[in-house]
């Protein structure tokens, strides 16, 4: 007769991939004949799916001390952090520790799992949990981080990231507008919006059911969709999952940079476009950072000065010098948010700092307020703030206000990379101050399809379109410094761009940060100036 602690030590050797299968036959008897240790046991699981997701990120404890710990009590803390720090800085746990993991485990998992007052819907079961919201505004009621949603739970925002744990089966990534409902173990319903699943070996066999059909999980990354219009999507980022649309014949397998539409009549295999899904959070950081600042209150002269770490790191202090070319002026001083601004005239007016800008894929953050008018011309978008190289792929960094409408909706926010762009849906032309912010998050290989958000008047805006280019700012190469209302195609004395060469347009209240913001910090910068 096998005693509990050997169900344990057995149950951790199989999470984590090592047991014999005689063993894992051990296991299967030994729950078989122990019903009563088989709740125990999901639960066992549900902990380590929770550890598997996180494992994979990058900030995975970060993320874990800020999202699970928060529902453990006080007194079991510093043992559990102490485990779990071991684990990643030894990147496994040897055999013997995992035996006490796992009674460690299961012991706190009833703590996490078993308090009725983290439930926040009906039903006692735990189908997810929220580990963390970013620029959220809830549609429905509000859900706090490390709440437990049972069955039938529901989830609904109109703006922003949601990071939500499956009961150890995978970790969600939903991006408002969405709402989703978690009607049973194993499944979830996304009547519209977008998410991204990344399943654990748990998750293999989750179900994503949507109003033309579903997708099931086999051992993947994948991302659904359903927008306002009714069309359903998924594209597969890793793995493999089976699709099967309503009125279809059966279940099609889709692999790796793989995506099918699905219809009334079945579904059709499209191109894959990975750059519809954010697939990771932005990160979190202590603050303490660097930012250079123009505030553009001078009124007067040809210089705006800078300040902040980052200005007295750059040559010159980052001063920016107003400038012209071709048959413009000089910027004006003009009425700003709180004092004065720059005006630019779309001829020839533009501005030059000796800060060169953030490189490569580094996290940065690039925030202003401006003002549009109701007349721009399709040439006179590019472009608001820019640095780096135009032509070389992935080397530009250019806020603009799109004029291509080939890339999306034209007066829109737009960031671009050359081979790469990510476009707002917000008309910016009506004559009125808008805040604006830019937020690169970072990771191995950001991509301005996946890793950068949009911020509009202190929400996040809803991205219109996007195409995947990775970020690799060019700042070494260049023989000018960071711009302001012009267009970096162009070079002057008529070579380059034609047309799209300068902004027509004001700015104010210009700063650029070194890590990305939180939509918190977003809105606290914005207020401060309005």
């Amino acid at each position: 007769m096998m005693s509990k602690e050997e169900m344990n030590k057995l149950l951790a050797l199989y999470l984590e991939g090592v047991a014999t299968e005689e063993e894992e036959r051990e296991l299967l008897a030994c729950l078989q004949q122990h019903p009563e240790w088989q709740q125990e046991a999901r639960r066992q699981m549900a902990v380590h799916g929770q550890l598997s997701v996180l494992m994979q990120d990058e900030l995975s404890e970060e993320k874990f001390v800020g999202g699970i710990m928060q529902a453990v009590e006080k007194e079991d803390v510093d043992q559990f952090t102490e485990e779990v720090r071991q684990k990643i800085q030894r990147g496994q746990w040897l055999r013997r520790a995992l035996a006490v993991a796992a009674v460690i485990a299961i012991s706190l998992t009833a703590l996490v799992l078993l308090q009725p007052e983290s439930v926040t819907q009906s039903g006692g079961s735990n189908m997810a949990s929220v580990v963390r919201a970013d620029g959220v505004e809830w549609a429905g009621s509000q859900i706090e981080s490390g709440a437990v949603l049972g069955e039938g739970g529901t989830v609904k925002i109109s703006k922003g990231l949601l990071e939500m744990d499956l009961a150890g089966q995978g970790r969600l990534i939903v991006e408002g507008p969405a709402h989703l409902e978690f009607p049973e173990d194993g499944k979830a319903v996304l009547h519209h919006g977008r998410v991204v699943m990344r399943a654990t070996k748990q998750g293999i066999g989750y179900r994503i059911e949507t109003p033309l059909g579903s997708v099931v999980d086999l051992g993947t990354e994948f991302g659904v969709s359903v927008e306002e219009n009714g069309v359903v999507e998924t594209h597969v980022i890793d793995g493999s999952v089976e699709a099967f649309a309503k009125g279809g014949k059966g279940g099609v397998k889709l692999l790796k940079n793989d995506a099918m539409r699905f219809g009334q009549d079945g579904g059709e295999k499209i191109q894959a476009d990975l750059g519809n899904f954010y697939t990771e959070m932005p990160p979190s950081h202590n603050g303490g950072a660097g930012y250079i600042h123009w505030s553009f209150d001078e009124g007067e002269g040809i210089t705006a000065h800078s300040k902040g770490k980052l200005a007295k790191e750059a040559p010159g202090q980052g001063g920016m010098t107003l400038k012209v070319e071709d048959e413009g002026s000089l910027p004006q001083w003009s009425e700003g948010v709180s004092s004065s601004a720059l005006s630019f005239d779309g001829k020839g007016a533009y501005g030059e700092s000796s800060y060169r800008g953030i490189g490569g894929g580094k996290p940065r953050s690039v925030c202003f307020w401006v003002k549009v008018p109701k007349d721009l011309k399709i040439s006179e978008g590019y472009g608001l703030v820019s640095w780096g190289i135009h032509n070389v792929e992935g080397k530009a960094w250019q806020i603009a206000v799109n004029p291509q409408p080939e890339q999306g909706p034209v007066g829109r926010l737009r960031l671009g990379l050359f081979g790469g762009q990510v476009v707002g849906s917000t008309d910016l032309r009506d004559g009125q101050w808008h805040h604006v912010a830019v937020v690169l998050y970072g990771g191995t290989r950001p991509d301005v399809g996946t890793h950068v958000l949009l911020y509009l008047d202190g929400k996040q805006e809803k991205v219109s379109r996007r195409a995947l280019q990775e970020v690799l700012t060019d700042v070494d190469s260049p023989d000018h410094g960071l711009w302001v209302g012009r267009n970096m195609a162009y070079f002057g004395n008529g070579q380059g761009m034609t047309g799209h060469r300068f902004f027509r347009g004001s700015l104010d209240e210009l700063y650029i940060f070194d890590y990305a913001l939180s939509a918190a910090e977003v809105q606290a910068l914005m207020k401060e100036r309005q």
